[in-house]
């Protein structure tokens, strides 16, 4: 090594090593060189000896590293040896996370059973398949993939993943873009999931998180791994939730614009595609604008994937929304038969089984018979309502508050003229003593007296009806808000009826008149009715429930008054014991007492004195006349012959379930009963004693279509004939009990085919309806019931108040008020059925001129059935009119 001077510490030019490389041994460091005295060179600062910086400088060696490529590639090294081993530690870390999100994550739901779990909608349908409710948690309704249309699975594809059928289960591309969308954002903007991580979703729960993420990816790859593409997407399409109540693509079909899928167009398609989004950010119901924004931007993407041409598109853009909500029908269509229904299902199979088992409740109803049982209904309760008197208008108005109220008039109905058959709320502008004028929106309407005259004060202590008043002034003044309707233009034959001193008439038909130019459209007065009426009518040879009628209006009172209701049955009472005295031996032509006495009673020991219809009394009947012309006084000796407590024990075996108060008065019918009870046991008659009955189910099927209840005939109509042969195997041998002697039952049928013949029914004989049936006027005419029957049909027909306030009328009877309606109703759903006479048929053993037995004293010879006329009826005898 050469002996000169050391360079500097920036000497770098190869002559010699650097000072602090010298490590060979040559010569000592600069850093290393010790005086003698053994000090450092740097700790010299005594002046004992020179400094550092004095003294000869040392020779230094300078080393070439021809390997170093400077700081770049120093650290270019230390970041890949830093990417190596973090790359190692996330290997290892996803492996971990993936082992411990995958036992944590579910299994994938098992297809084959979703159809078995997932809550479906229960439907139930009328006889003839008319909805009459729908009932659900989640409106859901299940459809095979094969069902859906291909454009709408398109739609879906398009709007939420495009590469459905290009991945497994995750698109990496779709990750990444709504990773950065989020970053952007600052917030979970969007969601990047395949339709499959959708699918896992609805099973994972909504939580926005990593572990959530990481869990929804690894049931997505099990699922592709697991099913096919179309059996994801079978699931996703049915599962969704798309607003308004409505999971899966067929509900939501239904829900917006009440079609079945196939029915949809693209438009419609895209727009429920569009809703799985946010359903309720951009649900059309509410937000319209947004529904259609969303709706077409489906449509452009539908264009950019290929799924339509951009013409489709355009030519969908331009349709309207075209919703067409699907309404809640339940409390619309039969709602008093619906809601027995209802509660029948609820009671016998759970709320949960109703509400999500998919249940298909195939009811008995006759939508054609129920309609008609409405109209009749609430035409008798307004007619007797109107027979009673005007309660007055239903609010005064004047000034501001008039002029408000014609506006909302006008929301109301617009601006059209009246319909027939709707009422109207009006507004009295003026009153003459002739007619007056009111006002709907901004036409004007003529109300003439003869359309009023019935409204004088209503009184609830003066029962008395068919009071008339003389001027239009006497009910109404300018400012009154009340009801009107377009008086009918024409009358159809045995529809209206009127009263021609106590007995009712039918008015003639009016056939229909066009108007003449200028001629103002005349309204009559209305008001909400004050009684309550109901009906129900059942096949009696089936059992079948075909109408069912619980009040005047469901929304008003949803009492069911056909089946809760227990009123008193007054005389319909009576062929309850008359058929245990025939079954005792009584005949036809058993002399029984006719002149009023006193009665004691056992219990309270009161004295009570039965009375008869107008307080006529004849010396002795015979047991045919008395019921036929349902005479109290003889009615009661009946009753003593059979026994108190025999009467009770022969009511149950006809089916009476209600308490039975086994006295004297019970002979009147003072112990209540419910009306499907009295139904039966006239039904009952009507099929020589054997037992039957009731109900409202023909079938019932559960979500897999398998009946789980059935109670249909082998010879229903609506059954296939494999359904047919099915029932008739299962129901032979199958016979009813003999609910009581078959020739008891056919003497009572007889005897009540003669009450309609020559009792007080001539509107039925008008009618030529061959019918049997009783009457039943409460002592108070609180109450009012018919019930009777053709060879094929049992209709019964209550009329009464019902919170006992007001009397239906101190004169009025059964014949006069519910008689009419049977007879109204009876002619319009039965009057061109086959019409046998009754009985139809005679008992095995029993002559059909069979007149019952000869116990008691005999009739030397039938009495001739003619109501002997009482020259004044007197005015103080009105108890338990037949």
């Amino acid at each position: 090594m050469a002996d000169v001077p050391p360079p500097t510490h920036d000497a770098r030019d190869g002559a010699g090593p650097s000072p602090h490389d010298a490590r060979d041994g040559a010569g000592p460091s600069p850093h290393d060189a010790r005086d003698g005295a053994g000090r450092s060179p740097h700790d010299a600062r005594d002046g004992a000896g020179p400094s550092p910086h004095d003294a000869p400088r040392r020779p230094r060696a300078t080393i070439g590293n021809a390997r170093d490529g400077g700081v770049l590639y120093w650290l270019v090294r230390l970041y890949a040896f830093a990417a190596l081993v973090g790359a190692a530690a996330a290997a290892a870390a996803g492996v971990w996370g993936y082992g411990y999100f995958a036992r944590r994550a579910p299994e994938p739901p098992a297809l084959e059973r979703y159809a078995a779990e997932v809550p479906l909608v229960s439907r139930m349908v009328a006889g003839d398949g008319t909805v009459l409710g729908e009932f659900a948690r989640e409106w859901r309704e299940l459809v095979p993939f094969s069902e859906i249309p291909p454009r709408l699975v398109d739609a879906f594809l398009a709007a939420e993943d495009h590469a459905f059928y290009d991945h497994h289960g995750i698109y990496l591309r779709g990750i990444v873009r709504a990773a950065w969308r989020n970053l952007v954002a600052g917030d979970f903007a969007q969601g990047g999931s395949t339709i499959t991580q959708q699918v896992a979703k609805q099973f994972l729960g909504s939580e926005k998180s990593i572990a959530r993420k990481a869990k929804e990816a690894i049931v997505a790859r099990r699922l592709e791994a697991r099913y096919d593409k179309h059996a994801i997407l079978a699931l996703y399409l049915n599962q969704i939730y798309l607003g308004n109540g409505a999971y899966g693509v067929k509900a939501a079909a239904r829900r917006y614009f009440s079609k079945e899928l196939d029915e949809l167009t693209l438009a419609q398609m895209a727009l429920i595609a569009g809703l799985a989004q946010a359903p309720s950010r951009d649900s059309p119901l509410r937000h319209p604008d947004r529904a259609r924004a969303r709706r077409n931007d489906v449509l452009d993407k539908m264009v950019r994937f290929g799924f339509a041409t951009a013409e489709e598109a355009a030519a969908a853009k331009a349709e309207p929304l075209g919703l067409a909500p699907r309404r809640d029908v339940f409390g619309e269509v039969s709602p008093y038969f619906a809601e027995h229904v209802r509660r029948y299902v609820v009671d016998r199979y759970g709320a949960d089984a109703l509400l999500a088992g998919g249940l298909r409740i195939e009811t008995t109803l006759d939508p054609v018979a129920d309609r008609a049982a409405y109209d009749t209904v609430d035409y008798g309760v307004r007619k007797q309502d109107k027979r009673q008197g005007w309660r007055g208008p239903e609010a005064h108005l004047d000034g501001a508050a008039a002029e408000r109220f014609l506006e909302r008039t006008r929301e109301r109905y617009g601006d059209g003229p009246i319909e027939e058959g709707r009422r109207y709320l009006a507004l009295v502008d003026r009153v003459t003593d002739r007619k007056a004028t009111v006002r709907i929106a901004d036409r004007s309407y003529e109300l003439r007296l003869e359309d009023m005259k019935w409204a004088s004060p209503w009184s609830r202590t003066e029962a008395v009806n068919d009071v008339e008043i003389a001027s239009a002034r006497d009910a109404l003044r300018p400012g009154d808000v009340v009801w009107v309707s377009r008086v009918p233009s024409a009358r159809e034959a045995f529809r209206e009826w009127t009263l021609v001193g106590p007995n009712p008439r039918w008015l003639p038909p009016r056939p229909a008149r066009p108007a003449r130019d200028g001629e103002p459209i005349r309204v009559q007065l209305e008001q909400w009715p004050h009684p309550q009426g109901a009906l129900l009518t059942a096949d009696h040879s089936t059992g079948y429930l075909l109408a069912m009628v619980g009040g005047v209006d469901f929304a008003y009172s949803e009492f069911n008054r056909a089946v809760q209701a227990c009123r008193q049955p007054a005389s319909t009472y009576k062929p309850i014991y008359y058929s245990a005295a025939l079954a005792d031996g009584y005949g036809f032509d058993t002399l029984l007492n006719d002149q009023p006495h006193a009665e004691v009673d056992p219990i309270t020991g009161e004295v009570w004195i039965p009375q008869n219809l107008y307080g006529l009394s004849q010396n002795k009947v015979t047991l045919e006349y008395a019921l036929v012309f349902s005479k109290n006084v003889p009615s009661v000796e009946v009753f003593k012959l059979v026994g108190a407590d025999r009467v009770e024990k022969w009511a149950r075996r006809l089916g009476f379930t209600t308490e039975i108060i086994a006295d004297k008065a019970l002979a009147l019918g003072a112990s209540c009963t419910k009306l499907n009870e009295l139904t039966r046991a006239f039904a009952i008659f009507a099929r020589n004693g054997k037992w039957i009955d009731f109900t409202p189910i023909r079938r019932i099927r559960d979500r897999h279509g398998r009946v789980i209840e059935d109670h249909t005939v082998y010879y229903d109509p609506m059954l296939r004939p494999a359904d047919r042969f099915d029932r008739l195997a299962a129901t032979a041998g199958v016979r009813p009990k003999q609910a009581i002697p078959a020739r008891a039952a056919f003497l009572t049928s007889k005897l009540l085919r003669a009450a309609i013949r020559h009792g007080f029914a001539g509107i039925v004989r008008a009618t030529g309806i061959r019918g049997a049936g009783k009457t039943g006027t409460s002592s108070e005419t609180m109450d009012t019931t018919f019930v009777g029957y053709t060879s094929r049909w049992i209709t019964s027909v209550w009329l009464g108040d019902d919170l006992r306030e007001r009397p239906l009328g101190v004169d009025d009877a059964a014949y006069m008020t519910v008689v009419p309606m049977w007879a109204r109703y009876m002619k319009e759903v039965a009057g061109d059925h086959p019409n046998r006479e009754i009985p139809w048929e005679v008992p095995p053993g029993v002559s059909r001129d069979d007149r019952g037995g000869t116990k008691g004293e005999q009739a030397p010879e039938p009495m001739e059935l003619k109501w002997v006329k009482h020259p004044k009826p007197p005015e103080a005898s009105r108890d338990s009119a037949g």
